[in-house]
């Protein structure tokens, strides 16, 4: 069944109770929305509150404001690691006396700190935010443990994983056990469980309704083998994310954007199996429930049954969809036909009327350019570790390694699955261009021409010019810089980055220069020190041999799971994406003025 409605009737009886607590308004008017109710004092930490709907709005403000200062705060809290984010009082809403609320557990530990940080990931990132804000309101939590499905095969791409026990903070001994096992013991594959597999009833997530009242910060996006935090919805329907790095530094990332959104497969696929595969996409937490006595003591913690969890926005409309995208080729959504579940998820979480392009474009190039800088720093350590430790091997034909999952070194400095985000992030431009362009055509009045006036748009075309002239314009003018092998400021502009977007390195034994895609021949290449990557035999590729050979891995958008090669890489005669300027330049047909 596909909802066409906005609210379930459990999730409107939610609604009417977060309005009527005042939802967030109340946090900040120094109200708990979700007051002590129960209490035990068993397990790792005291239980005081159950999950429910207001809880989740509370959840979903903190996680907004830790989004909002690691996407735009100062330096240091842009560039928040685990720590930082969790002891800024500016970031973190539990430091507030007034947020935290009454019979609300104190900061974790720093030992407990440190030992996260040291282990986190993007899937462990998942499973430590809600833990820790469960802790620290004093909520009951629990955590999945999962064996393959496939015997012999790696649980972060096999094709369906069983839950086998877990971690409860009800039942576990102190703080930190709770938090090493539930997140020591926490990995991407903890999603890729089928809906009505074995044990399905103990997953850690559900997939959730795509509408604002559910789709809420604190929600988790799976998108094979990567896992990110939902942590803000624009105005414009726009999902924001924090995620972790594998890298051996643990960053932390904030992305504006729906590109890492994708991959849900049409309920169906399978004949054998209705829901294989439907474990991909937008997903809420199930969150666990407190059994109590009648004096409000809690005698047990479980799992939210999936029944139970509607109330809280579980749907598995996004698989009905895709089924529906993959048959025609576009969703029917009231007067409008989305062309993917992009655009449909924007029509749905927008609360404005208008779009304004001007507007998205210059901040979201602001953000590109951010994304790119980031980079530098970690180029820069990685470099430094491969002068003072040697050359790190490249993980070619190996079992279970490949370049986007490997374990040591490799995994700590080099920067595959990074820069297809960063890669995704600037498609990303050209996609939302194109709905801004399709939805144009279909209701002009939709898109607010502020700031395009001089371009004297009247049709769709004219509308394509004026984005890649602006783009353009904005990227000539947006620049960063990175430190070359002589320690030299080398400034590249977004328009430098746009032409190179194939040619950046992601090989921790390159120099700046090759990781920064500095052209072939040129005089900035020639600054590069002579390197070489060596592989498991023991052989030693020359520097710009295994540049060449690793022009596939440059330019995919997508993670891959399978082995990853090098010495007999193929060089030519793979796909190549159209950059900006050619993907949306091909509505230059469209010329029949609309206004």
């Amino acid at each position: 069944m596909i909802f066409r409605t906005f609210f379930h009737p459990a999730a409107l009886r939610g609604l009417l109770l977060v309005l009527a607590l005042g939802g967030c308004a109340l946090a900040a008017a120094g109200q708990d929305p979700n007051p002590p109710s129960i209490h035990s004092n068993c397990g790792a930490w005291p239980i005081r509150r159950q999950w429910n709907a207001a809880e989740t709005q509370h959840y979903a403000q903190w996680m907004e404001r830790l989004y909002d200062r690691k996407a735009g705060g100062t330096v240091d809290q842009r560039t928040a690691k685990l720590a930082r984010l969790l002891t800024d009082p500016d970031m973190n809403l539990l430091l507030d006396p007034e947020f935290l609320g009454q019979g609300g557990n104190p900061q974790l530990p720093d030992g407990v700190i440190r030992t996260i940080h040291s282990m986190v990931d993007c899937a462990k990132f998942t499973a430590f935010v809600p833990a820790y804000y469960a802790y620290r309101r004093a909520l009951p939590w629990m955590t999945t443990f999962v064996a393959s499905g496939e015997r012999g095969v790696d649980i972060r791409i096999s094709k369906f994983n069983i839950p086998v026990g877990g971690a409860s903070s009800f039942t576990s001994g102190s703080v930190g056990a709770f938090f090493t096992d539930a997140v020591g013991g926490f990995i991407s594959g903890n999603y890729r469980v089928n809906l009505n597999g074995k044990n399905a009833a103990l997953t850690d997530t559900l997939p959730v309704a795509l509408n604002r009242q559910f789709l809420l910060p604190g929600c988790i996006n799976y998108l094979d083998g990567h896992c990110l935090v939902l942590s803000k919805v624009t105005e414009y329907g726009e999902l924001a994310f924090l995620n972790c790095s594998t890298t051996h530094s643990r960053d932390i990332f904030s992305y504006n954007g729906m590109n890492t959104v994708g991959g849900m497969t049409p309920r169906g696929s399978d004949p054998d199996n209705e829901w294989s595969g439907c474990f991909q996409g937008l997903r809420v937490l199930r969150y666990p429930i407190a059994e109590t006595d009648k004096s409000g003591n809690v005698i047990r913690v479980r799992r939210r049954t999936d029944e139970e969890m509607r109330e809280f926005g579980y749907s598995t409309e996004q698989y009905d969809l895709a089924k529906e995208m993959a048959k025609n080729q576009f969703i029917q959504e009231g007067e409008f036909k989305p062309q993917s579940l992009h655009d449909l998820i924007r029509l749905r979480m927008k609360t404005v009327d208008r779009i304004t392009p001007a507007k998205f474009i210059e901040a979201y190039c602001c953000e590109l350019l951010d994304a790119f800088a980031f980079r530098e720093q970690f180029v820069q350590d990685a470099w430094q570790e491969v002068k003072r430790g040697g050359a790190i091997v490249f993980p070619e034909e190996q079992k279970v390694d490949n370049i986007f999952q490997a374990k040591g070194r490799w995994e700590d400095w080099s920067s595959p699955s990074s820069d297809v985000d960063r890669r995704n992030k600037y498609f990303y431009l050209a996609d939302w261009m194109e709905y801004a362009i399709r939805m144009f055509g279909v209701k002009p009045a939709f898109v607010d021409l502020t700031g395009l006036e001089k371009y004297k748009i009247h049709s769709q075309a004219d509308l394509a010019a004026a984005f890649i002239t602006e783009k353009n314009r904005i990227f000539a003018e947006k620049s960063m810089a990175y430190t070359n092998s002589r320690g030299e400021k080398v400034k590249l502009t977004l328009a430098d980055l746009e032409k190179r977007i194939y040619d950046l390195s992601f090989d921790p034994n390159h120099p700046p220069e090759l990781r920064w895609g500095a052209p072939y021949g040129s005089a900035e290449r020639a600054t590069a020190v002579q390197t070489y990557t060596p592989v498991p035999c023991g052989e030693r590729i020359p520097m710009e041999e295994a540049f060449r050979l690793e022009g596939f891995y440059r330019c995919i958008g997508q993670r891959e799971t399978d082995t990853s090669y090098l010495r007999t890489m193929f060089t030519s005669g793979y796909p190549v994406r159209d950059k900006l300027d050619a993907q949306v330049g091909k509505w230059s047909y469209a010329t029949q003025p609309l206004i």
